[in-house]
């Protein structure tokens, strides 16, 4: 990273900003699309369940309005016959009767009978054919209330026969044997059979009673043609596997459009989770639309939306189904094309922004390689960038550092080649460029030419000084050789007595070096006895310890041939139970016991054997701790005899040492002396010698042009960094400036 180009540092960095704050918006985003895809998939399949209810609706409000215009019709002609009671009865007048002729049954009928009965079939014979999901429609009246002299007054239009000669539909105890003819006279308000077949079709009747002054007078029944519900809608291009069933209160299948195999069916029987049918059973409780998410039978997540249908006074249910794949395949597509959207806009955006980042950074190139010149020493660059922005004021400003560094150099190269010629009333020529941090380098050259105009001036001083001293150190010289030749003579007498007692006392020293070594070598001996001792004690405890776990293993197997007796004991008591078959195994027993008893017996003698092992060991073992201490004592004062002899024969060596450093400190004097004498001669020879060198300096240092030339050299006080301000000069001797 660090190696990296500031544009493709700042790409990276910008693109991953942007990468992080694309995500935040697509997981955003997302959730918000996924809800609102899940909201509107919910609405639709919900509005299409709100339809096919809606649409079953109809189909029973048509059969309920033809029911209603019917007792509509009878009350009126209930009315009519409280007002006219004469018209309730059959005229007797032939051409009145012949008029009344009932077309159902071969009966003359009262003028209100007559009337209601053309009512009655006319209307159920348009309701069918008007109305494609109505079967038929059929017309039952309890014994004698349709007409006091016909005791069974029941009719019943179908498509079959819609168009043919009404015949009576049977007898009152035929047809008051339908379930929903006994149910609707019982609960007096509107009956929904379960769905049957009938003449070949699948229906279901709907069954309303005929009530006129709180008397049931009979049962108008509607039949509606199942296959009719085909026309619901069940499918759809957007959900290949939605479904739809119509329920009924109790929660069996009137219609289903996957088969009709399946009417009659519970919900429950599609409904193995237990949690997931009691949120269904509560919502059909509710009376409201509802949803749940549920698994199938077979084991297959699916969305289910319930709509009730008003069916009497009972509530029915129209469901629309859907596979939960199907229904989250339009989120997945969305979901998928909003990513590949944001990729390719990340994308789009990373390009782009690369592209105006190597754009608005590529001048940093050209500073960047300039700066390189610079780092190495090639001030002489071009920064062809004009630009008032941040980037144009950087490259100005390495133009102008450039620039300045080039003067500074091209002037100290000046000042020092000058100061190097011998010229020290030198003066920059760029007193300008020296700003900042660079007056101190201005500074610094201006103490540098003070500081060896001072050194070369006391130079010249020195030079005099020498001069006059180098005689004065002749003479001096002379006086000291004719001295130092005396005192040679007197110390070559000393050195050659100190000599002869020094032979003397390396005789003494030498013997009794011998007698301390051959009296250390005897200590040294007495040592490794000692450890030997040691040695031996140690092994006398380690066969003591040996010893006390052999006694352990006895006592070991000395158990082992106790348990051994006791399961030897065991088995024979086994075997005796076992009567004749354990007599093998009795046997056995006996041997393994009697293997027990010598086992113990010699465990014993061997724990004797070795207690007595360990209290020899003990009694050697305290023999060798008391020869030990014994070797010990003589160990100890044999060492005191050794470090005496020590001492002694230190003292002796460092008597003859000290002889020996008296006759060389001698031999040094004599040495020292007779150099004396010699260097004292060649001290004079080199005093003259530094006299005429002194001249020669004086004369070199003469070539050289100091500023602020003195007869006499005064030093100045070193300047403070604070009192240079930028521009200034330092006065350098009397004056001069640089």
């Amino acid at each position: 990273m660090k190696k990296m180009k500031l544009a493709t540092k700042l790409s990276i960095m910008l693109g991953s900003i942007l990468a992080i704050i694309l995500i935040i918006l697509v997981v955003s985003t997302s959730i918000m699309t996924s809800a609102a895809i899940r909201q509107g998939v919910s609405g639709e399949l919900s509005a299409i369940a709100d339809s096919n209810a809606a649409q079953i609706q109809n189909f029973f409000q048509e059969a309920d309005f033809a029911a209603t215009s019917l007792n509509n019709y009878l009350e009126t002609a209930y009315e009519r016959g409280q007002e006219h009671p004469a018209d309730n009865v059959p005229s007797t007048d032939p051409v009145v009767a012949a008029m009344c002729q009932s077309v159902i049954y071969n009966a003359t009928l009262s003028s209100i009978g007559y009337d209601v009965e053309n009512f009655m079939v006319e209307t159920a014979r348009n309701t069918v054919k008007n109305n494609a999901v109505i079967a038929g429609i059929g017309v039952m009246f309890e014994p004698y209330q349709f007409e006091s002299s016909i005791k069974d007054y029941a009719f019943y239009i179908s498509k079959n026969n819609v168009d043919e000669q009404v015949q009576p539909f049977g007898t009152y105890e035929e047809y008051s044997m339908e379930p929903w003819y006994a149910d609707a006279i019982k609960a007096k308000k509107q009956v929904v059979s379960e769905p049957y077949e009938y003449d070949g079709m699948l229906i279901l009747s709907y069954a309303n009673p005929l009530v006129i002054n709180g008397v049931v007078q009979g049962v108008v029944v509607a039949d509606i043609d199942i296959s009719a519900f085909n026309d619901l809608s069940s499918s759809n291009e957007k959900y290949p596997t939605m479904w739809s069933n119509i329920y009924s209160d109790e929660g069996n299948i009137i219609w289903g459009s996957i088969s009709l195999d399946d009417v009659g069916r519970n919900v429950a029987d599609f409904t193995p989770n237990q949690k997931e049918l009691q949120q269904i059973q509560n919502g059909m409780s509710s009376g409201t639309s509802f949803n749940v998410q549920k698994v199938r039978e077979d084991g297959s997540k699916t969305y289910c939306y319930y709509s009730p249908i008003q069916v009497g006074d009972n509530v029915w249910w129209s469901m629309i189904g859907v596979y939960a794949s199907d229904a989250d395949t339009m989120q997945t597509q969305t979901l998928i094309a909003l990513v590949v959207c944001a990729v390719i806009a990340l994308l789009l955006v990373i390009v782009e922004t690369i592209v105006l980042i190597q754009r608005m950074l590529k001048p940093i190139q050209e500073i960047a390689y300039a700066a390189d010149e610079i780092v190495g020493g090639n001030l002489d660059i071009e920064i062809n960038l004009n630009s008032e922005d941040e980037i144009g004021k950087l490259a100005h400003a390495f133009r102008t550092m450039a620039h300045n560094l080039r003067e500074i150099i091209l002037d100290i190269d000046y000042v020092l080649g000058e100061m190097a010629g011998g010229n020290f009333q030198v003066h920059t020529r760029a007193e300008k460029s020296y700003i900042g941090a660079y007056q101190n380098v201005l500074v610094s050259m201006r103490k540098i030419n003070r500081s060896l105009s001072s050194t070369l001036s006391e130079i010249n001083s020195a030079a005099d000084l020498v001069s006059s001293g180098s005689e004065q150190v002749s003479s001096g010289a002379q006086a000291l050789s004719q001295g130092a030749t005396e005192q040679a003579s007197s110390v070559e007498e000393l050195s050659a007595t100190i000599q002869e007692i020094s032979g003397k006392v390396n005789v003494s020293a030498q013997q009794t070096k011998t007698a301390n070594d051959q009296t250390r070598h005897a200590g040294q001996r007495l040592s490794e006895s000692q450890e030997k001792m040691m040695q031996l004690v140690e092994a006398m405890e380690e066969i003591k310890e040996t010893s006390s776990q052999i006694q352990g293993i006895i006592k070991t197997i000395d158990d082992i041939a106790f348990q051994t007796n006791i399961l030897a004991l065991n088995a024979a008591v086994e075997a005796a139970r076992a009567g004749t078959a354990g007599k093998g195994f009795a046997v056995v027993a006996d041997e393994v016991r009697n293997l027990a008893g010598k086992s113990a017996e010699a465990s014993k003698n061997t724990q004797e054997l070795i207690l007595r092992s360990i209290a020899a060991v003990d009694k050697g073992s305290a023999l060798a701790v008391d020869t030990a201490e014994v070797l010990k004592d003589t160990a100890e004062q044999a060492s005191k005899v050794v470090s005496a002899i020590t001492e002694i024969t230190e003292v002796s060596m460092e008597q003859a040492k000290e002889i020996m450093q008296v006759t060389e400190g001698l031999d040094q004097i004599s040495a020292v002396v007779q150099n004396n004498s010699a260097t004292a001669e060649e001290s004079a020879a080199a005093s003259e010698e530094l006299s005429s060198q002194a001249n020669v300096l004086k004369s070199l240092v003469g070539k050289f042009k100091i500023a602020g030339e003195r007869e006499t050299y005064t030093a100045q006080p070193e300047p403070s960094y604070d009192t240079y301000e930028m521009g200034a000069d330092v006065e350098v001797g009397s004056g001069e400036k640089y």
